[in-house]
């Protein structure tokens, strides 16, 4: 079995001039189905930051890690590059005017929100479906986002019941349970 170098990964010229055009691929990328999730930290002074997320990936079980994509316009984004950790809090439908709020470009996004720090002091919403709090791995470039690797220090898997799900350009509610 060969070995990929560097160089044969990226993409030559004459492939970059084929590529979809982006209405398209925002259209197609719409029919995947996806779990929305609060992605928080706190920045340099203490005040927690946030953003709503529907790319979040398991990444591995040894180490145990996720993903996260975020875009590089996001109000809080240098919160992220300054902190060393942050938490993932995966909604369930009543927590929809949540994912909107945090989705916006405001910077009192957790006025008035029912959240507590977790055990590495970061923000977790409650009564979340499930909870991540990771060490932050890495920070790469992915075309218009960023995306943020993390080694999970803590996970913790909530009552079952509905998880969100964003598809066709709408929230959905999907039912959790039975055996692991």
């Amino acid at each position: 079995m060969s070995s990929m170098s560097p160089e044969s990964i990226l993409m030559p010229a004459e492939c970059r001039s084929a590529l979809a055009p982006p209405h398209q691929v925002k259209h197609a990328f719409s029919r995947i189905p996806a779990g929305v999730a609060i992605v928080a930290t706190m920045d340099a002074d203490g005040v927690p930051q946030g953003l709503t997320a529907s790319t979040v990936t398991p990444l591995s079980l040894e180490p145990p890690m996720l993903l996260v994509c975020m875009n590089r316009s996001v109000h809080c984004l240098p919160a992220f590059s300054q902190a060393r950790r942050f938490a993932v809090s995966m909604l369930r439908p009543e927590h929809r005017d949540l994912a909107s709020r945090f989705a916006k470009h405001a910077t009192d996004k957790f006025d008035g929100v029912s959240w507590s720090r977790g055990a590495l002091g970061q923000p977790v919403i409650d009564g979340a479906l499930a909870t991540f709090e990771c060490e932050r791995d890495e920070m790469l470039p992915g075309g218009d986002h960023i995306i943020l690797t993390g080694l999970i220090q803590r996970a913790h898997a909530g009552e079952e019941g509905m998880a969100m799900v964003y598809l066709a350009r709408r929230f959905h509610g999907l039912a959790v349970g039975g055996a692991d």
